[in-house]
């Protein structure tokens, strides 16, 4: 089947992948990496994963589980009822599409894959540049419900060396026409960049800038009862720039609801503002792994949900309506909130007119666990706790160490690195490190950070520094963590010499150190371009390859999770 010459109903003509079609053969999902005219493209695959087993009874509450866990194997998952010693009992949940299990009150759902039940058309308007010129191009859905991928290979390997495909326009599947359109002026979304589970990703990243996409006007949602979930990932819980990413905004105003990661307090937590509170911690993290996330709201408050958790939030919402709003940019009102540049790597995004019942919620778990090949029955979790060089300044589209390390095994990650922290500011990541230990068997941490201590704006001494980060090791120690402590890098040799000789001298309890930029390692020479940027301080995209290489020969063995290879 091919879309070439076929116009959509904006008049767009789909972009021709007729020949390359016809030569891959059967229709299916993309999945191995690199990709003509992308071979930068970062892919957490899933292709090798094992397909593994349906849930036994002895996966019981003595294995850590607890009623309500989800379990996914091959595309079919699985939910606790019960787990009692040896007589678990995990029932079978329907896999539909991810925006399916709201019907009628489903008012947008669009992505890169198939969000809707037989959709056949377009999924995404696409801008790129070639020979100089910037050529729009519509990829779709096909008859067979994949996403187009070798019509945006093509569109890959066409582009001017050294640019980005942007995403301006995700269309609406659910029948509303209700298209998400990038900002003017704040387009900051790619496509082309990330692969997760053999789906393209709309990606954001710290080159993008800030910016998202505009909800219609015309789109309104009840203010105590309304429903936003996403399939995909976060690359990580906190942002460069001085600023938190804003995952959605909905509505105008002082009364719009905004959910957003890591706030003034830079903690790790999704937090909430509305007409009642501009900031409120719900105590949920999100991972930095492929996981579905959802917020729905309801008179009595919120509730927020991945594969592995449901936290409710009480609040008293008054009824109201929300018109409009953004995707991924939390709007021009607020310089904090609109200088945040999103870490957001999704593949679908569903929005609802009502609050989520259990059974849609479990349902849209399900479909998205089956849909991202995530596995939320590991009990596996990994934590990083840093500066910029951990959050991935200046990076590319999910380009930090955690997300790359990603690309040899699947686990539940989490990034709370800020990019400007102090070892004080590290601390208030610890919270969310133990919120994300709950439950799991499993239990690794990294810590890198110390070299903004020395900072002239900040100017603390090198024995705070380490008495700072021997109380982020032994508070992760008291999570259940396995700790390991990355060695301060070659830009700051004197704090490089204070921590290594706490270490020495046991005053940083970590259980292994890492140390990547030893004599005779590649990063040692803070002043290589091709792994320093030329500020000296923070990896390039290879120097992030390397340290995400390096430290997984450390933590594999700890982790020992389901590997790719």
């Amino acid at each position: 089947m091919c879309f070439a010459g076929r116009s959509n109903p904006r008049g767009i003509i789909f972009w021709s992948a007729c020949l390359l079609l016809s030569a891959i053969g059967p229709a299916m999902a993309a999945e191995d990496c690199p990709v003509p005219g992308a071979p930068e493209m970062t892919c957490i695959a899933s292709g090798s994963i094992p397909v593994g087993r349906p849930p036994y009874a002895h996966d019981d509450s003595r294995a850590g589980y607890a009623v309500g866990d989800l379990w996914q194997a091959g595309g079919q998952v699985w939910h606790a009822v019960s787990v009692q010693p040896d007589a678990a009992r995990w029932d079978p949940v329907p896999v539909v599409r991810p925006g399916d299990p709201f019907g009628i009150h489903t008012v947008f759902a669009g992505g890169t894959m198939r969000m809707i039940a037989n959709y056949t058309g377009p999924a995404l308007d696409i801008a790129m540049t070639v020979s100089g010129r910037v050529l729009q191009r519509t990829i779709a859905i096909r008859p067979d419900g994949h996403f187009d991928a070798p019509a945006l290979e093509v569109a890959l390997a066409t582009r001017d060396n050294g640019t980005a495909v942007l995403v301006t326009r995700i269309y609406d599947q659910s029948g509303h026409h209700h298209d998400l359109t990038a900002i003017p002026g704040h387009a900051a979304a790619h496509i082309g960049a990330v692969r997760i589970a053999g789906h393209d990703v709309i990606s954001w990243g710290e080159r993008n800038g800030p910016g998202g996409f505009s909800i219609p006007a015309d789109m309104a949602l009840p203010r105590d009862g309304f429903f936003f979930g996403t399939t995909g990932m976060v690359a990580s819980s906190n942002s460069a720039s001085g600023a938190y990413p804003v995952l959605a905004t909905f509505g105008q105003g002082g009364q719009a609801v905004r959910i957003f990661t890591g706030s003034y307090t830079l903690d790790g937590f999704v937090h909430l503002g509305d007409a009642n509170n501009p900031d409120q911690r719900s105590g949920f993290v999100l991972p930095s792994s492929p996981v579905a996330f959802g917020i729905g709201s309801g008179p009595n408050g919120y509730r927020l949900v991945s594969s592995r958790a449901i936290v409710a939030h009480p609040s008293v919402i008054r009824s109201g309506t929300l018109s409009g709003g953004f995707i991924g940019y939390g709007g021009e009102a607020d310089a904090w909130v609109a200088q945040g540049r999103g870490t957001a790597l999704y593949t679908g995004i569903v929005i609802a007119d009502a609050a989520p019942s259990d059974d849609m919620l479990l349902a849209f778990q399900a479909s998205a666990a089956a849909d991202n090949h995530d596995l939320p029955q590991q009990r596996t979790v990994f934590v990083a706790i840093g500066d910029s060089r951990t959050e991935g300044y200046q990076l590319a589209d999910g380009g930090n160490w955690p997300v790359l390390m990603q690309r040899m095994a699947r686990y539940h990650s989490y990034n709370f690195a800020v990019s400007g922290a102090t070892t004080r500011q590290m601390l208030a990541a610890l919270p969310a490190a133990g919120a994300a230990a709950s439950g799991a068997a499993r239990r690794v941490a990294v810590v890198f950070g110390g070299f903004n201590d020395h900072l002239e704006q900040s100017n603390i001494p090198a024995d705070e520094t380490v008495a700072k980060l021997a109380t982020i090791v032994k508070t992760l120690k008291g999570f259940g963590f396995t700790v390991a402590l990355m060695a301060e890098a070659n830009t700051s040799g004197p704090r490089r010499v204070a921590i290594a000789d706490a270490l020495r001298r046991g005053r940083i309890a970590a259980d292994l150190v890492i140390d990547p930029f030893a004599a005779g390692q590649k990063l040692f020479n803070v002043e290589d371009r091709r792994y320093w940027q030329a500020d000296d301080t923070h990896p390039t995209d290879a120097g992030a390859a390397m340290l995400a290489d390096v430290v997984w020969a450390h933590v594999r063995p700890l982790l020992s999770p389901v590997e790719h290879h």
